[in-house]
């Protein structure tokens, strides 16, 4: 059965697409989400090391994990509504990885421009995996590090609108869905969707998001 959803009045303005077919989406367990140390030893043995060196077009963001009040916690960002790419859009810290720089410190240095935290407050964990955003063809990569008490975030307002913490157990609601769609420019695409009022927590970061959550099943 299929639903549809109304994702008009959010914050973040979707594109104009041709073709939307909405699905059902049930198969995460809810029984994955642990306890935070549990997720943690998870994790660990899940994930990929990370790679020393990158070049070409490139990009990496931090999906910051941390503890509050017994649940696992996830760190993102709204976009400020006046950049030229993705404006108001949530996502996870990161961006463009200069030359010499591993994927890692591309995330880490990322993280403290947009969010003021440092990098000797992160431990790493290991690479999530890499995929390309639509439109622009960047690829991309996710760090995932692990704070052990909730950070303390000094936001740069020249980029970031709002600082969001994201429970991992959201995802487990009736407001995750994902639909096909079709665009002339790019053709067919599932596209996961994350309601989190007022935002939409959808595409690259969607996508991240998803992929770390099948490590914990």
């Amino acid at each position: 059965m299929t639903v549809a959803h109304d994702l008009t009045g959010y914050l973040q303005a979707l594109p104009n697409v041709d073709l939307r077919v909405p699905l059902t989406f049930a198969h995460l367990d809810s029984r994955a989400i642990a306890t935070p140390s549990e997720i943690l030893e998870r994790l660990r043995d899940r994930l990929l090391g990370l790679p020393r060196m990158v070049g070409g077009n490139s990009a990496a963001v931090l999906l910051l994990l941390y503890p509050r009040d017994g649940e696992m916690m996830v760190l993102m960002t709204r976009r400020a509504s006046w950049l030229r790419n993705h404006p108001r859009e949530v996502s996870f810290p990161g961006g463009a990885v200069e030359p010499g720089e591993t994927l890692a410190d591309a995330a880490l240095r990322e993280t403290f421009e947009e969010v003021g935290i440092h990098r000797s407050n992160i431990k790493l964990l290991g690479l999530l995996g890499s995929g390309a955003v639509r439109g622009s063809g960047r690829s991309f990569s996710g760090i995932v590090g692990y704070c052990e008490t909730p950070p303390i975030t000094t936001m740069n307002a020249d980029e970031v609108e709002a600082v969001l913490e994201v429970p991992l157990g959201l995802v487990y609601t009736p407001d995750y869905f994902c639909e096909f769609w079709y665009n002339r420019s790019f053709g067919w695409g599932l596209f996961h969707f994350f309601v989190m009022v007022p935002d939409i927590i959808w595409g690259a970061s969607a996508r991240m998001l998803v992929e770390l959550l099948a490590l914990l099943e």
